[in-house]
């Protein structure tokens, strides 16, 4: 089996890659800069601007995948209001090159997008866990860029009868993952201890947040392979997690008291109060669970903080 991984300098395209590697698959690596190629794990690491039809055609013809990771992407909630073109090329424009590169090179491969659980915006407690079929009303540039990326995938299995698999990802963390509230909590804890910060600062600690360990992440991502052509699945712990119990426990863990103290520009314009995804359509499909306690998440995620910091 050979395998390409778009975004694999990212969080998970490092992991997938690593599991890919470990399963006997020909990995090949598409990166935005080559400066970011360090340590992956694959036969070919290939300087790929997913915006560029051009570049995208140069790594579909040097891997001539029988499997697509497409993991390219610009992942920020909070960037994509800044820079919201940048968003969309990146991941509508992207997910585009890729289908029309599969069409003109003849390809037949199976194709995970990467798509989010930013599809479903706001929704309120009463709904939850949200299944594939709720309505899909993003709160912000990059959820749109989403959904974009989820129904180009559904166009081109349709229209052209590429095997794509639209993964709705939940919250990911782990070591290795920045900027999201795990490792941001994590990272702030471990330079507290160091003494290289005064104050744990934080945003909102009302929120809950449906969350899955990295290396489960991955195994559900390898499993879609398996799964059926068209379809959405939640891919997600089933679980939701109060912003503010996070913070509690990765305080327990610290070396010291650190304080916690609340900032106002940490706080989004507009923030989903709760995310929890409804797993069973994906579970009885590929019987996939996730196996990684939060508690495991957290302290490997506060002791990857511990050696970097």
């Amino acid at each position: 089996m050979r395998a390409l991984v778009t975004g694999a300098e990212g969080f998970i395209g490092h992991h997938i890659c690593s599991l890919l590697a470990d399963k006997g698959y020909e990995v090949y690596a598409s990166v935005f800069s080559m400066d970011m190629a360090e340590d992956i794990a694959a036969k070919d690491v290939i300087r790929c601007d997913v915006r560029s039809i051009e570049d995208v055609n140069g790594a579909m013809a040097k891997s001539s995948p029988d499997a697509i990771y497409h993991l390219a992407a610009q992942s920020y909630p909070t960037l994509s209001w800044e820079k919201p073109q940048l968003t969309l090329d990146v991941n509508a424009i992207g997910t585009a090159n890729v289908f029309e590169s599969i069409i003109a090179h003849d390809l037949d491969p199976r194709v995970i997008v990467a798509c989010s659980s930013a599809e479903y915006g706001m929704v309120s407690s009463d709904e939850v866990p949200v299944s594939e079929a709720h309505r899909l009303a993003p709160l912000h540039p990059y959820g749109v860029s989403k959904v974009a990326q989820d129904l180009l995938t559904y166009q081109y299995f349709r229209n052209n009868g590429i095997k794509g698999v639209r993964a709705r990802i939940f919250n990911t963390t782990g070591p290795g993952k920045v900027k999201d509230v795990v490792s941001d909590f994590a990272m702030r804890v471990a330079e507290c201890e160091a003494g290289k910060r005064e104050f744990l600062t934080h945003g909102n600690l009302e929120a809950r947040r449906d969350i899955t360990d990295v290396r489960d992440m991955v195994r559900a991502l390898w499993l879609c392979e398996s799964a059926t052509a068209g379809q959405a699945y939640n891919l997600c712990s089933m679980g939701a997690h109060k912003v503010a119990d996070l913070l509690d426990r990765l305080l327990s863990l610290a070396d010291g008291k650190v304080i916690a103290k609340e900032d106002p520009d940490l706080m989004r314009p507009t923030d989903e109060p709760i995310i929890m995804g409804d797993n069973t359509k994906f579970t009885k499909e590929t019987g996939w669970h996730p196996e990684i306690g939060i508690e495991k998440t957290l302290s490997d995620t506060l002791d990857h903080f511990r050696k970097t910091v």
